[in-house]
């Protein structure tokens, strides 16, 4: 369904030329969806949850489809059949798994040595779990510390309470949240571009849309979706997550818009200078290979290090900006424990919940959206931190000891594509240089 979507969204201004291609795959949905079905063997609670609100999901986008395409098809019946066929496969999907005998609750933990393994090969990092999960308590140390000392400029208040009072008496200034993500996205862009930062690439699009329902539960605030390495076209999106249309009282829906305060940081994370800028960069590399490198801990290390640039060049220029900034970065630092909880045993889904809640402030749906796909990606959720800190060990030899610009340092970087820094560290500074 994600790869119709994709369809769609990619060719909105010609849709009729993308129908061939839609039909096709709307053709073959009911076997594919029979045969996964047929594979599911002990599967998860959580997933399986998951896996039926996005068979919901799926029906509500497959009938919004049909009438957006029924005007341009050549034979509407057929169209109309394909779609109802593929809406009961989701449903047969659906009570399928939910027939299925159910796995371990917590199902979904890799375990410590796997998850070891996977700090070597995904983020290129040698360390046992319980070093990582000690790292990642040291970093919520440090930064609450942080969090504290930046709160004194605003009164005796702490620092969660001094973010709440001022999400509460934020407004967007647009209509809609999509609205405001849009106006700011281009700001940012115009910005960092003015400061000279990096270099930004010609050519490229960059779409602001709302999470469609059947991924809503996915994903937290926000989220972003690259072009693919080949596309000539190179088209990414930048995904809102509006929760509150989803409810009823006005005191949750401000609650949920709330969540949005600061939404600075989260475009330079997802657009740019952060994820859009960079896949578009690594997709235009001369090594059709490296264009397919997709390491967490560079690329979500490089948009935390977009974060902090925003703040400390003053491009996010608010007068809570320092204290979003570090309290986003706590929340990152909750991840690095909680990844390592959940894929160990320690943590179950509904603790790991609540460790966000209580650690990082948020609401019961966006803590939930979190770990609903921590649960599913381990190691990720680490890498955001841990990616910036070991970015910052290459910023600190090459600017502060070797006397490059930022513009030369943050060029140099978005060259690689994305591999673990410790590759480029140990390859390029000490050792034989690594060809980009």
């Amino acid at each position: 369904i994600h790869s119709i979507f994709g369809l769609v969204v990619k060719n909105a201004g010609q849709l009729r030329k993308a129908l061939p291609a839609i039909e096709s795959r709307l053709g073959k949905l009911p076997a594919f969806l029979a045969e996964g079905a047929g594979c599911v063997r002990l599967p998860v609670p959580l997933w399986t949850g998951l896996a039926v609100q996005t068979c919901e999901g799926a029906e509500t986008f497959l009938s919004a489809l049909e009438k957006t395409l029924a005007p341009l098809a050549r034979q509407p019946a057929r169209l109309a059949r394909l779609c109802a066929d593929a809406r009961a496969a989701f449903r047969k999907y659906a009570a399928a798994i939910q027939r299925k005998k159910p796995g371990p609750k917590n199902g979904f933990s890799i375990g410590r040595e796997n998850f070891e393994l996977m700090m070597r090969e995904r983020l290129g990092l040698d360390w046992t779990l319980d070093e990582a999960e000690a790292t990642g308590y040291r970093l919520i140390a440090e930064l609450e510390a942080e969090l504290k000392k930046e709160a004194r400029k605003f009164g005796p208040a702490p620092a969660r309470k001094i973010i709440a009072q001022a999400a509460a008496a934020w407004k967007p200034a647009a209509d809609t949240l999509l609205a405001e993500y849009d106006a700011t996205t281009r700001e940012m862009r115009a910005a960092f571009e003015d400061a000279e930062l990096m270099t930004f690439p010609t050519g490229d699009e960059l779409r602001v849309m709302p999470v469609p329902d059947f991924l809503r539960h996915q994903f937290p605030t926000a989220a972003y979706l690259n072009p693919g390495p080949y596309e000539k076209k190179q088209v990414g999106i930048f995904w809102v997550n509006d929760l509150s249309e989803l409810r009823k009282t006005a005191a949750d829906k401000a609650r949920e818009v709330e969540q949005h305060f600061g939404l600075e940081l989260t475009c330079a994370h997802e657009a740019y200078p952060g994820h859009h800028l960079q896949f578009v960069t690594q997709n235009r590399h001369r090594s059709v290979l490296r264009r397919h490198f997709a390491h967490s801990i560079y690329y979500e290390g490089w948009t935390l290090w977009c974060e902090k640039m925003c703040v400390d060049r003053r491009i996010f220029r608010a007068k809570h900006a320092r204290l979003l900034q570090l309290s986003d970065a706590l929340w990152r630092a909750w991840r690095i424990v909680i990844d390592c909880g959940l894929h160990s045993g320690k943590l179950d889904y509904a603790a790991a919940c609540r460790l966000l809640q209580k650690g990082a402030g948020f609401t019961k749906a966006r803590a939930e959206g979190d770990v609903n796909w921590y649960s599913s990606s381990p190691t990720v959720p680490m890498s955001y931190l841990l990616g910036r800190l070991e970015l910052e060990k290459l910023h600190a030899e090459l600017t502060g000891r070797r006397g490059w610009s930022l513009q030369q340092f943050n060029d140099w970087i978005l060259s690689f594509g994305a591999l673990p820094w410790s590759w480029i560290w140990r390859s390029t500074l000490h050792g034989t240089p690594l060809p980009r």
